[in-house]
């Protein structure tokens, strides 16, 4: 990743962690959810982009594998990414039940991953509500129009897009095999191989001719460079005329490995 320190740090991304640090995750997704309708920014929470630090097996591993991203070479607070799917009604009974898109490592429904849609799945949102697994969360909204939203979301929902070059069901091999050797393989990012959660939300956005990470030098996305994106490269989404905003909950910023008893 280029050096993203020359530009200053978004002022439109707010850390929520002490207001929500001992409530669960539903809780911060609805009143951001709330908050982004209020300033008429997130179409609705259509294609709004999740970002979770997990701490569970995957999360960890893949925590520790973006550290050779960062300057300090600490874990990444970052580990999946998902998008939201459709809008949320304001007066939804409950946020648990909304649908997210995704790409994961390992899918929280315990279905298998589908090899016909590359990789990528849906899941209710109640999946990542408990705190003590998904410590850190964050929803970032793209300002754009709703036509541009509903492209976003239309090629979200054809995974097979231009697999050639998003082939995210080759790469999730390449990850699982990483995480099931504990490490005993090279780390997928120093061989170019891309985190496919992030890379799948890429691959949306491209839709709009919106690169999620422009202060990267090579096309190995990782949540990593999405979150550096939205801190440091602000001025260039605003320039494009897709101001990024969002916030967020650091519980662990350490990458820590939930244990057994938790």
């Amino acid at each position: 990743m280029r050096n993203s320190k020359a530009s200053s740090r978004n002022p439109d991304l707010r850390e929520w962690t002490d207001r929500y640090r001992e409530s669960d995750n539903l809780r911060f997704f609805s009143d951001a959810l709330a908050d982004f309708s209020k300033k008429k920014v997130g179409n609705g929470g259509m294609m709004v982009i999740g970002l979770l630090g997990q701490r569970d097996i995957p999360g960890h591993t893949l925590r520790a594998a973006q550290s050779i991203l960062r300057w300090d070479q600490r874990p990444s607070l970052w580990s999946h990414v998902f998008l939201i799917e459709d809008k949320v009604p304001l007066k939804s009974p409950e946020v648990g039940r909304v649908k997210v898109c995704e790409a994961p490592l390992f899918p929280r429904s315990g279905q298998f991953p589908h090899p016909e849609r590359n990789g990528v799945g849906s899941v209710e949102l109640k999946n990542y509500g408990n705190p003590k697994l998904d410590a850190n969360a964050a929803l970032l909204a793209i300002q754009m129009s709703d036509s541009e939203a509903m492209l976003v979301r239309q090629r979200a929902s054809d995974p097979n897009y231009d697999r050639l070059r998003y082939n995210l069901w080759e790469s999730l091999g390449i990850w699982q095999g990483y995480l099931w050797s504990q490490g005993a393989r090279p780390n997928p990012l120093r061989e170019g191989v891309p985190i496919i959660a992030s890379s799948f939300a890429e691959m949306a956005y491209e839709a709009i001719e919106l690169d999620l990470t422009p202060g990267a030098s090579i096309r190995n996305s990782a949540p990593e460079h999405i979150w550096n994106a939205a801190v440091w490269w602000h001025d260039t989404f605003a320039r494009q005329k897709h101001p990024i905003s969002g916030y967020y909950v650091l519980r662990d910023k350490g990458g820590s490995l939930v244990s057994t008893d938790e």
